[in-house]
Protein backbone atom coordinates (compact mmCIF):
# COMPACT_ATOMS: atom_id res chain seq x y z
CA UNK A 1 0.00 0.00 0.00
CA UNK A 2 1.05 3.58 -0.49
CA UNK A 3 2.62 5.44 2.41
CA UNK A 4 1.74 9.00 3.41
CA UNK A 5 2.94 10.29 6.78
CA UNK A 6 2.43 13.64 8.55
CA UNK A 7 -0.54 15.00 6.65
CA UNK A 8 -0.08 18.70 6.06
CA UNK A 9 -2.88 21.21 6.46
CA UNK A 10 -3.09 21.33 2.68
CA UNK A 11 -3.26 17.52 2.38
CA UNK A 12 -5.94 17.24 5.06
CA UNK A 13 -8.09 19.73 3.13
CA UNK A 14 -7.99 17.62 -0.04
CA UNK A 15 -11.03 15.42 -0.87
CA UNK A 16 -9.21 12.11 -0.37
CA UNK A 17 -10.02 8.96 1.55
CA UNK A 18 -6.90 9.24 3.71
CA UNK A 19 -7.90 12.77 4.70
CA UNK A 20 -11.46 11.64 5.43
CA UNK A 21 -10.38 8.83 7.77
CA UNK A 22 -7.94 11.09 9.65
CA UNK A 23 -10.53 13.84 10.07
CA UNK A 24 -13.16 11.31 11.09
CA UNK A 25 -11.11 10.09 14.06
CA UNK A 26 -10.84 13.61 15.49
CA UNK A 27 -14.50 14.36 14.74
CA UNK A 28 -15.31 11.14 16.58
CA UNK A 29 -13.17 12.20 19.57
CA UNK A 30 -14.30 15.83 19.78
CA UNK A 31 -17.64 15.24 21.59
CA UNK A 32 -15.87 12.81 23.94
CA UNK A 33 -13.61 15.69 24.97
CA UNK A 34 -16.39 18.24 25.49
CA UNK A 35 -15.41 20.78 28.16
CA UNK A 36 -12.20 18.91 29.07
CA UNK A 37 -8.47 19.72 29.00
CA UNK A 38 -6.91 17.61 26.25
CA UNK A 39 -3.39 16.43 25.42
CA UNK A 40 -3.02 15.70 21.70
CA UNK A 41 -0.09 13.28 21.72
CA UNK A 42 1.84 13.01 18.42
CA UNK A 43 -0.23 15.91 17.08
CA UNK A 44 1.50 16.35 13.72
CA UNK A 45 0.47 19.47 11.80
CA UNK A 46 -2.24 20.32 14.34
CA UNK A 47 -5.40 19.90 12.25
CA UNK A 48 -6.72 17.45 14.85
CA UNK A 49 -6.05 19.83 17.74
CA UNK A 50 -8.14 22.43 15.93
CA UNK A 51 -11.07 19.99 15.64
CA UNK A 52 -10.80 18.97 19.30
CA UNK A 53 -10.68 22.63 20.39
CA UNK A 54 -14.18 23.19 18.99
CA UNK A 55 -15.52 21.14 21.94
CA UNK A 56 -12.69 20.95 24.48
CA UNK A 57 -11.79 23.54 27.09
CA UNK A 58 -8.17 23.52 25.88
CA UNK A 59 -5.87 21.43 23.68
CA UNK A 60 -2.11 21.07 24.05
CA UNK A 61 -0.37 19.29 21.17
CA UNK A 62 3.10 17.74 21.36
CA UNK A 63 5.27 16.28 18.61
CA UNK A 64 8.99 15.45 18.31
CA UNK A 65 9.50 17.13 14.91
CA UNK A 66 10.57 20.76 15.38
CA UNK A 67 9.53 22.01 11.93
CA UNK A 68 6.07 20.47 12.30
CA UNK A 69 5.55 21.95 15.75
CA UNK A 70 6.71 25.40 14.62
CA UNK A 71 4.33 25.35 11.66
CA UNK A 72 1.42 24.14 13.81
CA UNK A 73 2.08 26.91 16.36
CA UNK A 74 2.22 29.54 13.59
CA UNK A 75 -1.06 28.42 12.00
CA UNK A 76 -3.42 26.34 14.11
CA UNK A 77 -1.84 27.61 17.34
CA UNK A 78 -3.24 31.08 16.69
CA UNK A 79 -6.66 29.79 17.72
CA UNK A 80 -7.97 30.23 21.25
CA UNK A 81 -7.13 27.48 23.72
CA UNK A 82 -4.63 25.68 21.44
CA UNK A 83 -0.93 25.37 22.27
CA UNK A 84 1.94 23.28 20.93
CA UNK A 85 5.20 21.98 22.37
CA UNK A 86 8.25 20.16 21.05
CA UNK A 87 8.66 16.97 23.10
CA UNK A 88 9.25 13.22 22.94
CA UNK A 89 5.95 11.42 23.46
CA UNK A 90 7.15 8.67 25.81
CA UNK A 91 9.27 11.06 27.89
CA UNK A 92 6.33 13.46 28.17
CA UNK A 93 4.05 10.66 29.34
CA UNK A 94 6.42 9.86 32.20
CA UNK A 95 5.53 13.14 33.85
CA UNK A 96 2.65 13.92 36.23
CA UNK A 97 -0.17 14.87 33.86
CA UNK A 98 -3.19 14.54 36.12
CA UNK A 99 -3.18 18.24 37.08
CA UNK A 100 -2.91 19.47 33.49
CA UNK A 101 -5.05 17.10 31.42
CA UNK A 102 -8.28 15.15 31.64
CA UNK A 103 -8.04 13.40 28.25
CA UNK A 104 -5.11 12.06 26.25
CA UNK A 105 -5.74 11.66 22.51
CA UNK A 106 -3.14 9.73 20.48
CA UNK A 107 -4.13 8.97 16.91
CA UNK A 108 -1.70 7.10 14.63
CA UNK A 109 1.25 7.80 16.89
CA UNK A 110 1.97 4.65 18.88
CA UNK A 111 3.25 2.72 15.84
CA UNK A 112 6.00 5.34 15.38
CA UNK A 113 7.43 5.19 18.91
CA UNK A 114 10.74 3.35 19.48
CA UNK A 115 9.46 1.80 22.74
CA UNK A 116 5.75 1.33 22.27
CA UNK A 117 5.40 -0.90 25.33
CA UNK A 118 6.82 1.83 27.57
CA UNK A 119 4.37 4.35 26.10
CA UNK A 120 1.43 1.96 26.55
CA UNK A 121 2.49 1.33 30.13
CA UNK A 122 2.46 5.07 30.85
CA UNK A 123 -0.93 5.48 29.18
CA UNK A 124 -2.34 2.66 31.33
CA UNK A 125 -0.92 4.38 34.41
CA UNK A 126 -2.60 7.67 33.53
CA UNK A 127 -5.85 5.86 32.75
CA UNK A 128 -5.69 4.26 36.18
CA UNK A 129 -5.31 7.75 37.70
CA UNK A 130 -8.51 8.91 36.01
CA UNK A 131 -7.32 10.44 32.73
CA UNK A 132 -9.44 9.33 29.77
CA UNK A 133 -7.52 7.85 26.83
CA UNK A 134 -8.59 7.88 23.18
CA UNK A 135 -6.08 6.22 20.85
CA UNK A 136 -5.81 4.52 17.49
CA UNK A 137 -3.38 2.30 15.59
CA UNK A 138 -3.44 1.28 11.91
CA UNK A 139 -4.11 -2.32 10.90
CA UNK A 140 -0.82 -2.59 9.00
CA UNK A 141 -0.69 -6.39 9.17
CA UNK A 142 -4.28 -6.91 8.10
CA UNK A 143 -4.13 -4.68 5.02
CA UNK A 144 -0.55 -5.60 4.09
CA UNK A 145 0.89 -2.13 4.57
CA UNK A 146 4.67 -1.76 4.42
CA UNK A 147 5.56 1.53 6.07
CA UNK A 148 9.19 2.44 6.62
CA UNK A 149 8.19 4.95 9.32
CA UNK A 150 6.46 2.40 11.55
CA UNK A 151 8.44 0.87 14.42
CA UNK A 152 5.58 -1.52 15.24
CA UNK A 153 3.18 -3.23 12.82
CA UNK A 154 -0.20 -3.79 14.44
CA UNK A 155 -2.81 -6.31 13.40
CA UNK A 156 -6.07 -7.26 15.11
CA UNK A 157 -4.37 -9.45 17.72
CA UNK A 158 -1.61 -6.90 18.38
CA UNK A 159 -4.12 -4.08 18.79
CA UNK A 160 -6.21 -6.14 21.21
CA UNK A 161 -3.09 -6.87 23.27
CA UNK A 162 -1.95 -3.23 23.20
CA UNK A 163 -5.33 -1.95 24.39
CA UNK A 164 -5.77 -4.60 27.08
CA UNK A 165 -5.48 -3.46 30.69
CA UNK A 166 -7.08 -0.04 30.24
CA UNK A 167 -9.83 0.37 32.85
CA UNK A 168 -13.24 0.38 31.20
CA UNK A 169 -11.60 0.28 27.78
CA UNK A 170 -13.71 -0.22 24.66
CA UNK A 171 -12.04 -1.24 21.38
CA UNK A 172 -13.65 -0.03 18.16
CA UNK A 173 -12.93 -0.68 14.48
CA UNK A 174 -12.74 1.93 11.77
CA UNK A 175 -13.60 0.88 8.21
CA UNK A 176 -13.56 2.57 4.86
CA UNK A 177 -17.08 1.82 3.64
CA UNK A 178 -18.91 2.09 0.33
CA UNK A 179 -22.33 3.62 0.00
CA UNK A 180 -24.78 5.48 -2.18
CA UNK A 181 -25.59 9.18 -1.90
CA UNK A 182 -28.34 11.12 -3.70
CA UNK A 183 -27.64 14.82 -3.42
CA UNK A 184 -30.53 17.25 -2.99
CA UNK A 185 -30.10 20.92 -3.95
CA UNK A 186 -28.43 22.89 -1.14
CA UNK A 187 -28.33 19.80 1.08
CA UNK A 188 -25.96 20.05 4.06
CA UNK A 189 -26.76 16.83 5.90
CA UNK A 190 -28.40 13.49 5.22
CA UNK A 191 -30.02 10.55 6.97
CA UNK A 192 -27.85 7.43 6.80
CA UNK A 193 -28.83 3.82 7.36
CA UNK A 194 -26.21 1.21 8.13
CA UNK A 195 -26.46 -2.08 6.25
CA UNK A 196 -24.29 -5.21 6.32
CA UNK A 197 -22.71 -4.59 9.72
CA UNK A 198 -22.91 -8.34 10.37
CA UNK A 199 -20.36 -8.80 7.58
CA UNK A 200 -17.77 -6.59 9.26
CA UNK A 201 -14.49 -8.46 9.80
CA UNK A 202 -12.34 -6.91 12.54
CA UNK A 203 -9.19 -8.55 11.16
CA UNK A 204 -9.64 -6.43 8.03
CA UNK A 205 -10.57 -3.11 9.65
CA UNK A 206 -8.43 -0.18 8.55
CA UNK A 207 -7.77 1.08 12.08
CA UNK A 208 -8.43 0.11 15.69
CA UNK A 209 -9.51 2.67 18.28
CA UNK A 210 -9.52 2.63 22.08
CA UNK A 211 -11.75 4.70 24.33
CA UNK A 212 -11.55 4.43 28.11
CA UNK A 213 -12.59 6.42 31.17
CA UNK A 214 -14.89 9.37 30.55
CA UNK A 215 -14.43 8.91 26.82
CA UNK A 216 -15.91 5.41 26.92
CA UNK A 217 -18.85 6.68 28.99
CA UNK A 218 -19.63 9.30 26.34
CA UNK A 219 -19.48 7.01 23.31
CA UNK A 220 -23.19 7.51 22.66
CA UNK A 221 -22.47 11.14 21.81
CA UNK A 222 -19.69 10.36 19.34
CA UNK A 223 -19.76 11.20 15.65
CA UNK A 224 -20.59 7.89 14.00
CA UNK A 225 -19.80 8.34 10.34
CA UNK A 226 -18.27 10.64 7.78
CA UNK A 227 -19.13 10.84 4.11
CA UNK A 228 -18.09 13.36 1.51
CA UNK A 229 -19.24 13.67 -2.06
CA UNK A 230 -15.65 13.79 -3.23
CA UNK A 231 -15.22 10.13 -2.39
CA UNK A 232 -17.30 8.96 -5.34
CA UNK A 233 -15.48 11.07 -7.94
CA UNK A 234 -12.19 9.99 -6.36
CA UNK A 235 -13.18 6.34 -6.58
CA UNK A 236 -14.39 6.65 -10.17
CA UNK A 237 -11.29 8.61 -11.12
CA UNK A 238 -9.12 5.97 -9.47
CA UNK A 239 -10.82 3.13 -11.37
CA UNK A 240 -10.45 4.99 -14.67
CA UNK A 241 -6.76 5.55 -13.96
CA UNK A 242 -6.37 1.81 -13.28
CA UNK A 243 -8.06 0.99 -16.57
CA UNK A 244 -5.75 3.34 -18.45
CA UNK A 245 -2.72 1.92 -16.65
CA UNK A 246 -3.77 -1.65 -17.52
CA UNK A 247 -4.27 -0.69 -21.17
CA UNK A 248 -0.81 0.84 -21.29
CA UNK A 249 0.66 -2.23 -19.59
CA UNK A 250 -0.89 -4.56 -22.17
CA UNK A 251 0.43 -2.35 -24.99
CA UNK A 252 3.96 -2.38 -23.55
CA UNK A 253 3.85 -6.16 -23.03
CA UNK A 254 2.85 -6.61 -26.67
CA UNK A 255 5.75 -4.42 -27.78
CA UNK A 256 8.20 -6.36 -25.65
CA UNK A 257 6.90 -9.69 -26.95
CA UNK A 258 7.30 -8.54 -30.55
CA UNK A 259 10.81 -7.38 -29.80
CA UNK A 260 11.67 -10.88 -28.58
CA UNK A 261 9.84 -12.83 -31.28
CA UNK A 262 10.33 -10.60 -34.31
CA UNK A 263 8.70 -7.70 -36.08
CA UNK A 264 5.25 -9.22 -36.05
CA UNK A 265 3.20 -12.10 -34.71
CA UNK A 266 4.06 -14.15 -37.87
CA UNK A 267 7.61 -14.54 -36.51
CA UNK A 268 6.38 -16.67 -33.63
CA UNK A 269 6.22 -20.04 -35.48
CA UNK A 270 9.79 -19.68 -36.82
CA UNK A 271 11.01 -18.71 -33.37
CA UNK A 272 9.35 -21.79 -31.87
CA UNK A 273 10.80 -23.99 -34.61
CA UNK A 274 14.33 -22.67 -34.00
CA UNK A 275 13.89 -23.26 -30.28
CA UNK A 276 12.73 -26.84 -30.89
CA UNK A 277 15.72 -27.52 -33.18
CA UNK A 278 18.09 -26.19 -30.57
CA UNK A 279 16.50 -28.36 -27.90
CA UNK A 280 16.88 -31.42 -30.18
CA UNK A 281 20.57 -30.61 -30.71
CA UNK A 282 21.13 -30.29 -26.99
CA UNK A 283 19.38 -33.61 -26.36
CA UNK A 284 21.58 -35.37 -28.99
CA UNK A 285 24.73 -33.85 -27.50
CA UNK A 286 23.67 -34.97 -24.05
CA UNK A 287 23.09 -38.52 -25.34
CA UNK A 288 26.53 -38.55 -27.02
CA UNK A 289 28.17 -37.32 -23.82
CA UNK A 290 26.45 -40.09 -21.91
CA UNK A 291 27.92 -42.67 -24.33
CA UNK A 292 31.42 -41.23 -23.95
CA UNK A 293 31.13 -41.29 -20.17
CA UNK A 294 30.06 -44.95 -20.34
CA UNK A 295 33.11 -45.87 -22.54
CA UNK A 296 35.47 -44.04 -20.19
CA UNK A 297 34.00 -45.91 -17.23
CA UNK A 298 34.45 -49.24 -19.04
CA UNK A 299 38.08 -48.54 -19.86
CA UNK A 300 38.74 -47.35 -16.35
CA UNK A 301 37.42 -50.60 -14.93
CA UNK A 302 39.64 -52.62 -17.36
CA UNK A 303 42.70 -50.58 -16.38
CA UNK A 304 42.00 -51.18 -12.71
CA UNK A 305 41.83 -54.95 -13.29
CA UNK A 306 45.16 -54.96 -15.18
CA UNK A 307 46.82 -52.90 -12.46
CA UNK A 308 45.60 -55.40 -9.87
CA UNK A 309 47.01 -58.23 -12.02
CA UNK A 310 50.38 -56.47 -12.31
CA UNK A 311 50.54 -56.00 -8.58
CA UNK A 312 49.87 -59.73 -8.09
CA UNK A 313 52.57 -60.71 -10.61
CA UNK A 314 55.13 -58.40 -8.99
CA UNK A 315 54.45 -60.02 -5.67
CA UNK A 316 54.77 -63.51 -7.18
CA UNK A 317 58.02 -62.56 -9.00
CA UNK A 318 59.50 -61.39 -5.76
CA UNK A 319 59.00 -64.86 -4.27
CA UNK A 320 60.45 -66.82 -7.17
CA UNK A 321 63.05 -66.13 -9.86
CA UNK A 322 62.81 -69.47 -11.70
CA UNK A 323 59.78 -70.40 -13.76
CA UNK A 324 58.88 -71.11 -17.34
CA UNK A 325 59.05 -67.40 -18.16
CA UNK A 326 61.23 -66.18 -15.34
CA UNK A 327 60.15 -63.43 -12.95
CA UNK A 328 61.44 -60.56 -15.12
CA UNK A 329 59.87 -62.02 -18.26
CA UNK A 330 56.49 -62.43 -16.57
CA UNK A 331 56.48 -58.81 -15.40
CA UNK A 332 57.46 -57.60 -18.87
CA UNK A 333 54.60 -59.55 -20.40
CA UNK A 334 52.00 -57.95 -18.12
CA UNK A 335 53.45 -54.47 -18.63
CA UNK A 336 53.14 -54.94 -22.42
CA UNK A 337 49.46 -55.84 -21.91
CA UNK A 338 48.96 -52.65 -19.97
CA UNK A 339 50.56 -50.58 -22.72
CA UNK A 340 48.35 -52.31 -25.26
Amino acid sequence: MGVQERLTLQAIAEPTLIAAEHLHRYEFAAPLCHGLRVLDLCCGSGYGAEILAERAESVHGIDYDAATVDLAAATVGLGAGITFELADATAFLRGDLSRRFEVIVCFEGLEHLPDVEAALGELRRHAGEGIAVIASVPNSRGVGEENEFHRTDFGHAEAQAAFAGFPGGVVLEQYLAEGSLIVLPEASDFDARLHGLERAEPHYANHFLLACGQAAERLGDAHGGRAQLAMAPNYNRYMRSLERANTELRRRNTQLARGLLGKGDSAAPSYVKRAEQRLAELAAAQKENAGLREELDRRGRKLARLEDELATVRAEAARTTSSKWGGAGLIGRVERRLRG
